[in-house]
């Protein structure tokens, strides 16, 4: 291959170059990109086409099979590139077999990931920064400012003080090379590319603590991008050399034009591009890449300004509107491609440099080792500090602590790929990269272990129905996630029978996926605030106003509404529900079930994230300081015709079999009943006496004692056999209990049942559970739900709060969130 431009400067006429302190020296063939394939007696890995191709799937095979192999201790996957360069590089396979890493760290390659890799590698900048939200640094608060100055400021101080302390052992050459100054901004630096990616690999990102420490990262990257070019202008600008003088002017001056350009030019013209784009739709073809080319030319120019060749699309990326459209778009068309197949190149190649055997000097290695042990831990201090004395408990100061030590990966993997070679010697970027590595992933797994969200979900007193005092008003959190949603939970909570006696407290959260955006959201609904709603978006207002009709149309002092509105990614959505129950102190969190009744009869999806609704009402089960109930809507809840748009519930079924979420679901039934226009029945089903006696044992007398409790309260405060009714029904195993239920559920409007999450198995439901589809469900839901029973009756699925939610007993949710109900867990 041949290179038909001119040689770089420093270069000598016969095309050799000089990177990394490597000499390349490219053979003179023709210059085509493609072969002719290996039966022309061609290779075709010697031209540059063919040989990306294999790049970027040995790349992608290899860190993915090292990724399935650490993720457990959950390492970033970013580690995992770095060490699929590694393996590729001369630490192993080019030691090993030196043909095949030649294959791989050839000139030719080495230049392709450079310059495929700097492109994809800006791309994503612009890209994170598009779905950052700038307004973290004003809403970030005291706590993040004092993490991000103390946490920058600390260790740079440190090192600067070790260098001090050890000037008489720092080599000639770090002096001449400025070397310390360099390892001293990225490894004091907490790169909020690399905060916000890691804790993403960690599902973190809507954490309470995920929030704190992003806002931190991205206060102080913003802040040190700003002072590092404004300090180096000034020092430029007071030079005494005239020539230098005037550069440094003139850097000062391009650089507020260069701002000032993109602010009023570049960005006004990208907002005309997404200006008049459908709601819910995202950017067509030409738009997406008129926004590209902005992106591009601001990149080229400020290359030509002498700036970083990402930091053009970075601030412009800032100073544009993330989520719907522009995000969202970015987010589907270009993250797949540009961060799941390009940028792995540019680690790996960061990790094809890595050599181990260049560590031969170890008083060299042991100075360096010295400088960056100092660097990490003051910067593990530093965050910890202002954590503590901000009234942080403990383990939350270290968890922040950990996570603002997350170390700038990417820089450093593309400084070392861009930077003049005399800044890196093999030896010193070996010992650097392994203090990464190590760094980085040792970080994140601790995080990972130490952070244990249910611990902090635990209300430490009973936040029941059946326990909720006689006039209190019942607090329930309704979840929705979309407009579908609405109407039928609005007949719900019309069902409860709100009154000024018995009044409800509604707390609205509309739970929307985190798309096109970094930063999640949890905050109070607040009309025409755009901060408060998905970007571009208009449900959370329609949702938010059918709910303000529903209670003004209850009586005075009936009902009260807060929304709220929650943005985050389906793997911790249910950190965000839970804090919020919490806060409030809620009784009931009520969550739509992901599928419902289709027009032609069948079962359909509710959304296309359908699975991911149900694992995050999964996780809202397992971590729930409260009751929790899923709404099936089957469509069997009537309008009333008085002009409300409320919905009411006429004949209520509710299926006894006993135990705490048995009990929750008749006291929350009782509760429905104060409706004068709700009918109630009762139907409790028990075994035959002998059967009693026979399956009978000291652990569960308990249990029928409260069982004959609620039931006799029941029916002696509310049986008028007019309204309300109550049947008690014997059965004989399975198949007569799915029999009545089946004959007697068709007269219903809305059946309720309880998940039976903590009973044993009973020999009335023994069988039905081997076929149970939707474990949240439970026996009975499960059974009332499926298509085979042919029921399409609404139904409540209710689940008591937990021992553990209470903090009577431990729980560990991760172990239990799974297993199915009936057998006496979780």
């Amino acid at each position: 291959m041949s290179l038909e431009a001119p040689p770089p400067p420093g270069a000598n006429p016969h095309g050799e170059v000089s990177v990394n302190r490597s000499l390349f020296c490219f053979p003179a063939n023709n210059s085509a990109s493609t072969s002719s394939g290996i039966f022309a007696g061609e290779d075709p890995l010697k031209f540059y086409f063919p040989l990306l191709l294999y790049h970027v799937c040995i790349v992608f095979f290899l860190s993915r099979v090292i990724h399935a192999l650490l993720r457990r201790s959950s390492v970033p996957l970013v580690i995992s590139q770095i060490l699929a360069g590694a393996l590729l590089g001369p630490s192993f396979l080019g030691k090993v077999f030196p043909q095949a890493g030649k294959l791989f760290a050839s000139p030719e390659g080495w230049v392709q990931i450079n310059t495929v890799g700097g492109y994809a590698f800006m791309l994503q900048i612009f890209t994170v920064g598009v779905k950052t939200d700038l307004g973290m640094i004003v809403k970030s608060g005291r706590k993040a400012v004092a993490i991000a100055f103390f946490g920058t400021a600390g260790p740079h101080l440190a090192m600067l003080a070790a260098g001090a302390a050890l000037r008489s052992r720092v080599p000639a050459t770090w002096k001449a090379t400025f070397m310390l100054t360099n390892l001293n901004s990225w490894w004091s630096l907490s790169a909020f590319i690399v905060v916000c990616s890691t804790l993403d690999d960690l599902n973190l990102l809507s954490s309470k603590l995920g929030r704190l420490a992003m806002s931190a990262a991205l206060v102080g990257d913003f802040a040190n991008t700003f002072s590092i070019a404004g300090v180096t202008s000034y020092l430029l600008a007071s030079s005494p050399s005239e020539k230098i003088h005037r550069i440094g002017i003139m850097s000062l001056v391009t650089f507020s034009v260069f701002i000032v350009s993109m602010a009023f030019v570049a960005r006004p013209a990208i907002l005309r591009i997404i200006r008049d784009v459908p709601e819910g739709a995202l950017l067509g073809e030409a738009r997406l890449v008129g926004v590209l080319l902005i992106a591009v030319a601001c990149s080229l120019a400020g290359e030509l300004l002498g700036l970083h060749a990402t930091y053009g699309p970075f601030m412009l990326g800032l100073m544009l509107p993330g989520g719907a459209p522009l995000g969202v778009t970015l987010d589907e068309r270009l993250d797949r491609l540009v961060a799941g197949v390009l940028m792995p190149l540019l680690f790996a190649q960061g990790g094809v440099r890595l050599d181990v055997f260049k560590l031969t000097d170890a008083s060299t290695c042991l100075l360096l080792e010295v400088f960056l042990a100092v660097g990490a831990f003051a910067k593990f201090v530093s965050c910890v500090l202002p954590c503590l004395y901000s009234g942080m408990s403990c383990r939350e100061s270290f968890i922040v602590g950990l996570m603002m030590s997350f170390k700038g990966i990417t820089e450093v993997v593309y400084a070392s790929a861009f930077a003049d070679a005399k800044v890196f010697d093999d030896q010193v970027y070996a010992t650097f990269m392994i203090n990464v590595l190590v760094v980085g992933a040792t970080t994140a797994s601790m995080v990972k272990r130490m952070y244990h969200p249910e611990e902090k979900y635990v209300a430490y007193r009973r936040c029941t129905v059946e326990h909720r005092n006689v006039g209190e008003e019942l607090r329930v959190l309704a979840c929705v996630h979309s407009q579908a949603d609405v109407e039928p939970m609005l007949a719900l909570l019309d069902a409860s029978s709100p009154t000024p006696a018995s009044p409800i407290a509604v707390y609205l959260l509309h739970l929307a996926p985190l798309a096109g955006l970094t930063t999640s959201v949890l905050r109070p609904f607040k009309h025409g605030d755009r901060n408060c709603v998905p970007s571009g978006g208009t449900d959370s207002e329609r949702i938010v106003n059918a709910f303000q009709f529903f209670v003004h149309q209850q009586a005075p002092g009936s009902a009260s509404l807060q929304p709220f509105v929650c943005i985050a990614p389906y793997a911790t959505m249910h950190d965000d529900v839970c804090a919020v129950a919490l806060d409030k102190g809620a009784t009931l969190i009520v969550v739509p079930f992901h599928k419902r009744l289709a027009i032609d009869g069948s079962v359909e999806n509710t959304t296309a994230n359908a699975s991911d609704v149900k694992a995050a009402n999964l996780n809202v089960l397992s971590y729930s300081p409260c009751s929790v109930a899923f709404f099936v809507d089957r469509g069997s809840l009537s309008v009333v015709s008085t002009g409300s748009v409320a919905a009411a519930v006429a004949r209520v079924a509710m299926y006894f079999l006993g135990g705490a979420d048995d009990r929750e679901a008749l006291a929350l039934a009782a509760y429905m009943a104060e409706d004068a226009a709700i009918g109630l029945t009762v139907f409790r089903f028990v075994l035959p006496p002998e059967w009693r006696r026979k399956e009978g044992s000291g652990g569960d007398a308990e249990e029928e004692r409260l069982d004959d409790e609620v039931v006799q309260e029941y029916v002696q405060r509310w049986v008028d056999d007019h309204r309300l009714l109550y049947s008690e029904n014997e059965v004989r195993g399975s198949d007569e209990l799915v029999a009545m239920i089946r004959k007697v559920s068709p007269a219903a409007d809305l059946l309720i049942v309880g998940r039976r999450a903590e009973c044993p198995e009973s020999p009335m439901t023994a069988g039905i559970s081997d076929w149970s589809e939707h474990l949240e469900l439970g026996v009975l839901g499960d059974l009332l739900t499926s298509t085979d029973f042919g029921c399409r009756v609404s139904t409540l699925v209710v689940q008591q709060q937990t021992k553990a939610a209470a903090g009577e007993i431990g729980r560990s949710p991760e172990k239990t969130a799974g297993q199915r109900p009936e057998s006496g867990h979780v």
